[in-house]
């Protein structure tokens, strides 16, 4: 099933060779109480390197942040500083980008393992389900669309609703290059009585993309 998804994405030899991602993004970050917090973020994602840097220009400050997939952090800023609540949003932000866009690739020599495959339906999708072994940040399980192969959502700290969890969603296209890359990665809260829940966590909506 993981092979057949980064199949669909362009293949794993085309993608192994891919260098750093430039992309514009505007990313919303909601805190505890649901409150946006909205950046058009220029990002470079090294997926061999396992780093991701972001600037973004606001109309108080401006800051620039790097975060790497080993866990090293570096958040600089210009104007009045960052409130450190709102700093470790965003780097928190970028560590979660970092892993979502590189999706089942996640799966191949990143650490994390497939156990299996089931197919269930979640969300009105008929999906197949394939659990994470040794998943970072407590990724339980990669959903992939029963048709199409490409990863429609990705579950961590739980995997059932009523869980303390999130859920990704995505939504992909194809670039000019032929590699399928995320438009839209979409964050909720694990609902109580439904796997995707309706407490937005993070989006990223991206445009601009360049290999």
């Amino acid at each position: 099933m993981v092979s057949g998804c980064i199949g669909a994405m362009g293949g794993l030899e085309r993608w192994q060779s891919v260098g750093p991602i430039r992309a514009q993004a505007v990313v919303i970050v909601y805190d505890e109480v649901g409150t946006a917090d909205v950046s058009k973020q220029d990002q470079v994602i090294d997926l061999r390197a396992g780093t991701i840097r972001a600037s973004a220009r606001l109309p108080e400050t401006e800051w620039t942040a790097k975060v790497t997939e080993a866990g090293g952090v570096s958040f600089k800023s210009k104007g009045p500083a960052v409130p450190a609540a709102v700093r470790a949003r965003h780097v928190a932000a970028l560590k979660m980008i970092l892993h979502r866009v590189r999706g089942p690739l996640n799966l191949c020599g990143r650490g994390e393992r497939a156990r299996g495959a089931q197919p269930v339906r979640v969300d009105g999708m008929d999906l197949i389900r394939v659990p994470a072994q040794d998943g970072r940040g407590g990724i339980a399980a990669y959903y992939f669309d029963a048709q199409s192969c490409l990863l429609r959502l990705v579950t961590a700290g739980a995997d059932a609703p009523g869980g303390e969890g999130t859920v990704t969603r995505y939504s992909y296209r194809t670039m000019a290059n032929g590699l399928a890359f995320p438009e839209r990665i979409s964050v909720f809260r694990i609902g109580r009585h439904v796997l995707v829940g309706d407490e937005p966590v993070l989006e990223v909506n991206y445009h601009e993309v360049s290999f």
